[in-house]
This record gives structure tokens, C-alpha cells and sequence, in this order.
């Protein structure tokens, strides 16, 4: 921004600083604090978004009139675009070639945000699980602004959005320690016990969900102590029919032989799971079985990661798992209940059906004065009603006719009830080998879709390089705290992973060495300061014992700025930070407010970014500061104003809102200052 120049009226202030003493009035204080960071950062290193509701066009347009010199352009629509809500694909071949001219004459520099529709690329469905048609369109829709990006920007980043599951914040940040100091964030009050768990089918990627407070019933199962001790006999140390030592904490068997339980997951010894022997009340005529709590699951986690440190575990998969044998015992009691007498029914029929061949061969072969050898009583009802019905005379072969069709029946429907219960059986059983947590496919999944635009964005570059100032690359942003992709370790996790992916794609045909490099060119990340403000509200105050908080606004504050820098330093040391967003708000919501008006951690943080070497900045508007983001941004950073014969070195600040301050004297009197018109000489000599 150039003052000081002959572009100015000659009524217009000069805006310099007055040298002499002061004056007689005060300029008027607008806002509190201080106004400006301790950065040299100006117009050249902070952009702004574009207007989204607008033409990208003109949209660039109006902010290069406005002194910008870097741009984001920003996208709302989502599919096929409308006419406030438009994306990439809205704008031809001649209007994106016109913003790169545009831009690269002014001097200005673009990047390109992708459409705030796409929310995640993991493709998650929050009713459903993951969805590869979900996930298929969030790529759709992030190769439209990557097309975008290549014909209509100067290159740089393409940010996409994060949020790609559910999950608990406590389960994860719920004990975070940072140069002493211990961090706990939860996303809701008791999310530590009430919050919902969800596990994934990793053949489908269907979802199951269930509440840390919903209780499990499971039976108790017969120790091998409960058993010596109602038998009267010694069997700990001594080994089974099996070759299997007992122990006294292992379950008994049908036959006596012991069931570790360390075989209760793994899918080898399934069978000789559902041999266990459930303890009887044969008071109450019914099994025993005891209430599991989450506690319980946790507890168990841990006891099966240490003796399983390559299989392990964790208490949501235990959790779905334990309902997963419930389901699996009941299904193969039904079957057993069906098939207990199948065997022999079966063995009846047969012996029926020969009977009635006999018969019906004798029964042919006699006179019919003869046939009446051939009979037998048939009874109705059972018990007393049979003594009130008198039985009927009918043919042998009849009878015996009547008994196979009922026991043809029988039969039928052991089949098909015994059969439909083992199949469920199987189905359970197969279900709960394949159990993975959200965390596990789900990043699998994201880094998958990742990996898959970081090749696009190479190619893209590649093809158009000569056009490009700066290489394109994919930048996965951070943001809401409830979902996966926002906390910054996540973010790196996501980062690397698909890094990595992209890397092993490559590496056949380029080598390993500049696969590696290509991955670490073409994925990044944008870092949004607002957004990692929101984790404030998540973070829980130090408390006295009887749980008041003691921590005053400033005591808080400041701890949460020193957890936030030390993410930030977290991310530039892995080499994955590049592109940053620059939003302020007071920790709840994402209100997108000037920086230094609310109360997230700018200062600390761009003043570290500003050390390391980071140039690319971008101040993005909320809802009612479009107009004012950029002079504000600048003002707020202390930007410095350039001029031609300024005999000081000014800053915006003494610039910006400076109409109300009087900071130079006007050059004409208005109001009680100005002298009347009235009685004087009508050529206006002054009277003395």
C-alpha cells in the first residue's frame, strides 16, 4: 500500500506524523490493547479469500482494487453450481485463463480453496459407515478445484477440508502432557463415560454404535478353581487331554479340558471358546451372568495388549466383540435345541417309511373281506382328552402315512430353524473376526483418497508448470474438534500416512528416492489458527478437589497458547506445514473475526511462523467483515506504509481508522471554528 504520492488531491491528508509537540487535541483510542504484532509481515505475505457468493472474477477483481496482493479463491457450491453457491466447474476456459492474467499483471498471487461442501475424504456417513460412493465424490469434487487451481491460479495450496469420522476427544487428548503440563480435552461434559464408541466392519465399512454407558451381560463362566473345588480334585499345573496346562483362572470345558483366556479373540480357537461351561443356579433354575461396565473393557484392553502385543485390542473392539459371542452363543443354542433329537428322528423316518412300503404291499396282496387284519386304533389329544374322543379304526398303511408326513415335518423345520440359527452363528462369528475400530479404516481410507489427489495435483502441475508461479500442492485443513483430521497430531498423522501411500504408488515407475520427494511436494497442510482455537472450549480449566475451576481467563489463555505453539512446532518440524489461514474467535465457534479481536493465539504463533520463514497468509472475512478484513489484517500486523517522501517510517495502524484521530491537522475549519458568513460586505473583504 503506497501513500505519499502524486495520486493524492492536494486537499487530501498526507497522513504523516507530526514531529513538533503535541497538539492541542488527542487522537481517539478505537480499540484497546495493542494494536499491532511484532511482525514485518505486509500486503506481499497476507492475502484474503475472494467473495465466494460472487463471480471469482470479479470477486478478484474488487480485491485487487482494494490493495491485496495475494487471493484465495473460495468455493461453496457443491455437484452442479449455482448462482451463489458456485464451483470450480462454474467458470470456462476463458474466464479462468482471464483470473490468471488478471492476477499475474497486477502482481498478485492465488491459491485455491476446494468447495466447503466436501467435509472429510474418508467418505464417512455418520448413519451408515463409509461409503466408497461418498468417498468417490469428495475426490470429484476436490479434482474440480485442482483443475481449477491449474488453469486459473498462480499455484501454491488447494485446501480441503478434514472431518473425517466421529470420535471421542477424550479418549484421545484426554491426558496430553506437554513440557510438564498435562492437557485434558474432552468434547462434551462425562464424554469419558458417556460418549458413543463406534466400531467398523472392515469387510463393508458398515458401522456399528453403541454408548459407553449402555451395560453388557455376559454368563460366567466355570474357573478351572470353581472346578477343582466342586469336584474335590487338584488339576492346576497338570495338562489336559490337549497337551494344555491348567491354570486356575482358565475356564473348563465341556470334557474337562481347559480354555485359556487368551484364546477368547482369536479366531483359531473360536470353537473351543464356545466349550465353556456356564456356572448354574439351580436355585433359580437359570445361568449365572454378570454386568459389564466400560471400566471393564478398559481394564480388559489392557490385560490382553500385554499378553497379545502383536494382536491388540482396544475396548471398543472388545466391547462389540463381547456382544458379537452373546449373539454367537444364543444362535448355536437354538441350533443345538433344533438338532438334539435329529439324528434319531431322522433314523424314525426311515424306519417309518419302510414300515408303510410293507404294509401297503401286504394290504394290496389281501382280499378285501381280509383288510380289516390290517388295522389299528388312531387316538385324538393327549392325556385326559384322549379318554374322551374314542379312538378311530383306520388302515396301518394310513397310520403310518399320517406319522411320516408329521415327521417329514419335523424334520423340515429342524432344518430350516436349526440351519437359519447356525448360519446367523457364522455370520457372528465372521462379523466379529472382522471388527476394526473407526480409526484404523478410516485412515486408511482417508489417506487412500489423499494419496489419490496428491498424484492428480502432480500431474496437474506437471502438465502446466510453465504457466505456474509456485508448485500446486493438496492441503488437508484442520477444523471442527469433534471430528478426526482437526487435532494437529492428527493432522500430521493424515499428512504422513498419505505421504506415504502416494510414495509407494510412485516408486515402481519414478524409484523411491523422488516418489518420496514428489509426496512431500504435492501434500501438505493448511493451518487454520481459528480453527485450532476452537480445541479452547474443549480444554478443561485446572480445578480445585472440590472440581471449581481456579484458572483465571489470562492463567487460561496463556496455557493454551503454549500448547497450541508447540503443535505449530510440532507440524514445521515434520516438514508438513505450509499454507496458513488467519481467522480469529473466542473459542466456541468458528466466527471467522479480524485477527487480534478475539482471543486465539496469533500473536505467539505467527510471530513463530514469521521466524521460520513462512510467507504465505491468508486473512479469510466471516459474516460481517469482507469489506474491512484486509486493512484490518494489515493494521493489526503492524504492515508498514510505503511512500516516496515520507520523512518517517509509518505502519498501517496510523493509517487505518485514523479519520476519527487527527493525527495530522485538517487543512480547512468546519463547525463553531468556522466563522460566519453573515454581515459582511457582499464581496466578502473582511471587515477589519
Amino acid at each position: 500500500m503506497i501513500f505519499t504520492t502524486g495520486y493524492y488531491h492536494s486537499l487530501d491528508r498526507t497522513y504523516r506524523p507530526e514531529f513538533d509537540e503535541e497538539g492541542i487535541e488527542r487522537p481517539i483510542e478505537l480499540s484497546s490493547g495493542d494494536r499491532s504484532i511484532n511482525t514485518d509481515l505486509g500486503p506481499e505475505e497476507i492475502g484474503t479469500s475472494l467473495n465466494p457468493f460472487q463471480h471469482q472474477l470479479q470477486a478478484l477483481n474488487a480485491k485487487i482494487k482494494e490493495g491485496a496482493s495475494k487471493v484465495e479463491f473460495e468455493f461453496f457450491g457443491a455437484g452442479k453450481g449455482q448462482k451463489e453457491r458456485a464451483t470450480p466447474e462454474s467458470f470456462d476456459k476463458e474466464e479462468r485463463q482471464e483470473m490468471r492474467n488478471l492476477a499475474e499483471i497486477n502482481k498478485v498471487k492465488s491459491t485455491t480453496h476446494a468447495t466447503v461442501g466436501v467435509q472429510g475424504l474418508a467418505g464417512f456417513d455418520p448413519k451408515r459407515g463409509f461409503e466408497e460412493q461418498n468417498r468417490d465424490n469428495t475426490i470429484d469434487e476436490v479434482e474440480k478445484a485442482i483443475d481449477f487451481a491449474a488453469e486459473a491460479s498462480t499455484g501454491g495450496a488447494i485446501v480441503v477440508h478434514t472431518g473425517e469420522w466421529s470420535r471421542p476427544a477424550y479418549d484421545f487428548f484426554g491426558n496430553e502432557k506437554i513440557g510438564g503440563e498435562t492437557y485434558s480435552f474432552r468434547g462434551f461434559i462425562n464424554e469419558d463415560i458417556k460418549a458413543p464408541v463406534m466400531v467398523i466392519d472392515k469387510r463393508t465399512g458398515d458401522l456399528k454404535a453403541m454408548r459407553k454407558d449402555t451395560p453388557i451381560y455376559e454368563p460366567v463362566f466355570k474357573t478351572v478353581a470353581n472346578y477343582e473345588k466342586e469336584k474335590g480334585i487338584s488339576l492346576v499345573g497338570k495338562k489336559d487331554k490337549n497337551g494344555n496346562t491348567y491354570e486356575a483362572e482358565d475356564w473348563i470345558g465341556l470334557s474337562g479340558e481347559t480354555v485359556k483366556k487368551e484364546w477368547e479373540y482369536q479366531t483359531e480357537k473360536a470353537e473351543m471358546i464356545f466349550r465353556r461351561v456356564p456356572e448354574w443356579k439351580s436355585e433359580e433354575m437359570s445361568f449365572k451372568t454378570v454386568r459389564r461396565d466400560w471400566k471393564y473393557f478398559q481394564d480388559k484392553a489392557k490385560w490382553w495388549n500385554e499378553k497379545h502385543p502383536h494382536g491388540q485390542l482396544t475396548p471398543e473392539e472388545i466391547f462389540s466383540k463381547t456382544q458379537y459371542i452373546n449373539q454367537i452363543l444364543q444362535h448355536k443354542g437354538h441350533s443345538l435345541f433344533y438338532a438334539l433329537r435329529y439324528d434319531r428322528e431322522k433314523e424314525e423316518l426311515d424306519e417309518f417309511r419302510k414300515a408303510h412300503e410293507f404294509y401297503s404291499k401286504l394290504d394290496d396282496s389281501l382280499p378285501d373281506d381280509e383288510k380289516w387284519r390290517l388295522t389299528t386304533k388312531k387316538y385324538f389329544g393327549y392325556g385326559n382328552s384322549s379318554e374322551m374322543v374314542p379312538p378311530k379304526e383306520i388302515p396301518i398303511k394310513e397310520w403310518l402315512k399320517n406319522e411320516i408326513r408329521e415327521k417329514e415335518a419335523h424334520l423340515r423345520h429342524t432344518h430350516e430353524a436349526s440351519a437359519a440359527a447356525d448360519v446367523h452363528a457364522t455370520e457372528a462369528q465372521e462379523a466379529m473376526e472382522n471388527v476394526t475400530t473407526m480409526h484404523d479404516y478410516g485412515l486408511k481410507k482417508s489417506s487412500e483418497t489423499l494419496s489419490e489427489l496428491g498424484i492428480r495435483t502432480w500431474q496437474k502441475y506437471e502438465q502446466n508448470k510453465d504457466k505456474l508461479q509456485d508448485p500446486l500442492y493438496i492441503a488437508p485443513e484442520s477444523y471442527d474438534p469433534l471430528q478426526y483430521g482437526s487435532h494437529p497430531d492428527e493432522l500430521l498423522e493424515l499428512v504422513q500416512e498419505s505421504r506415504k501411500k502416494m510414495a509407494e504408488k510412485l516408486s515402481t515407475s519414478l524409484g523411491e528416492e523422488r516418489a518420496k520427494k514428489l509426496a512431500e511436494t504435492h501434500i501438505r497442510t493448511t493451518l487454520d489458527i481459528g480453527h485450532l482455537n476452537l480445541w479452547k472450549s474443549k480444554l478443561e480449566r485446572k480445578k480445585d478437589a472440590s472440581g471449581v475451576p481456579t484458572e483465571t481467563d489470562e492463567q487460561f489463555n496463556k496455557r493454551f497458547s503454549k500448547w497450541a505453539l508447540e503443535k505449530v512446532k510440532k507440524l514445521h518440524e515434520a516438514k508438513v506445514l505450509s499454507h496458513i489461514h488467519l481467522t480469529d474467535n473466542f473459542g466456541y465457534d468458528d466466527e471467522h473475526l479480524t485477527v487480534g479481536k478475539g482471543n486465539a493465539p496469533i500473536k505467539e504463533i505467527v510471530e513463530f511462523l514469521r521466524e521460520k520463514g513462512y510467507k504465505d497468509f491468508i486473512a479469510e472475512p466471516g459474516s460481517f467483515n469482507p469489506q474491512t478484513i484486509l486493512p484490518e489484517t494489515w493494521s493489526a500486523f503492524g504492515s508498514p506504509v510505503y511512500g516516496l517522501s515520507s520523512g518517517h517510517p509509518q505502519r498501517f495502524s496510523q493509517v487505518h481508522k485514523q479519520h476519527f484521530g487527527y493525527d495530522a491537522p485538517p487543512l480547512y475549519i468546519v463547525g463553531a471554528y468556522s466563522p460566519s458568513n453573515e454581515w459582511k460586505l457582499w464581496s466578502e473583504v473582511p471587515l477589519e
